[in-house]
């Protein structure tokens, strides 16, 4: 089983699905759209696929949700809700039994002050999680890891996965910062994707910069707490899984069992099969 455990499709933003100014007033250059996707994921041999709600659309989640209708069997979906506003709950609930969606994902690495990811008033969302039993991804940088931990340690049944490495300043040595990120593995529930590894890498294929960032996660968290993605779509016509090539070809650290749980056992166990 190899599911892509993070990908973003969107339109261009004609009606229906229009483009949203709630997370960003940038226009892509060009559509990720589903259909190219799943031709992307025949083409790979990727069984399922994660879709992470894109900022494009903000917080409307219907062209995403449209993808979970059409293809059932081949994607899962992660929305995009704002946790700071009254509702965000009930939006979880609702478009997790109207539509499929399978969690959600908190946005802190916009905000100077992160401070809300543990306050008081987060506390429903999360009971709704826990109830749902659906994981957060979490798009943070990892100095902010201690704002998030008391959640952890507040709801240890809900899951929480860590995007891109948590998005670490790349140096010759690992830096105070990305320690926070590797102790914070003390918490049983905090999962981590080792993705978007050719973005955040400084030099070509095959990224040997970020390596070392990998090792140090896989010591920390270890195989079954690590998600992979394939790097669709930066350019839809590119047709070639990176990420998912960078973690079998050429990092000798893993095993051949610790890669199939990189690249698929890890998000079958946290997505399990749609109901």
């Amino acid at each position: 089983m190899r599911i892509d455990s993070h990908v973003h499709v969107w339109t261009m933003g004609a009606p229906p699905f229009v483009h949203n100014d709630a997370m960003s007033t940038s226009r892509p250059e060009y559509p990720g759209l589903v259909e190219d996707l799943i031709r992307y994921m025949d083409r790979n041999e990727i069984d399922r696929t994660v879709l992470i709600q894109c900022m494009y659309h903000g917080y409307d989640n219907s062209y995403m949700c449209d993808c979970l209708r059409r293809f059932p069997d081949r994607l899962h979906g992660v929305a995009l809700i704002n946790p700071k506003k009254p509702g965000a709950a009930q939006e979880l609930r609702r478009l997790y039994h109207e539509h499929g969606v399978q969690g959600m994902r908190l946005y802190p690495i916009v905000d100077q002050d992160a401070s809300w990811l543990s306050g008081d008033e987060q506390n429903a969302l999360w009971e709704t999680a826990r109830e749902l039993n659906v994981p957060f991804t979490w798009f943070g940088r990892c100095q902010q890891i201690p704002l998030l931990e008391p959640m952890l340690q507040r709801f240890p049944e809900v899951n929480v996965i860590v995007d891109h490495l948590g998005e670490p300043t790349l140096a010759e040595h690992l830096d105070e910062d990305f320690s926070l990120l590797l102790a914070a593995a003390r918490n049983p529930n905090l999962y981590i994707k080792a993705t978007r590894i050719d973005g955040i890498s400084q030099q070509p294929w095959p990224h040997e910069d970020v390596h070392p960032y990998v090792a140090a996660v896989y010591q920390a968290f270890g195989a079954q707490r690590m998600l992979g993605c394939t790097g669709f779509p930066e350019n839809p016509q590119r047709g070639d899984a990176v990420g998912f090539r960078v973690v079998e070809q050429a990092m000798d650290f893993l095993s051949a069992e610790d890669k199939e749980w990189i690249l698929g056992k890890t998000a079958a166990s946290l997505y399990g099969e749609r109901t």
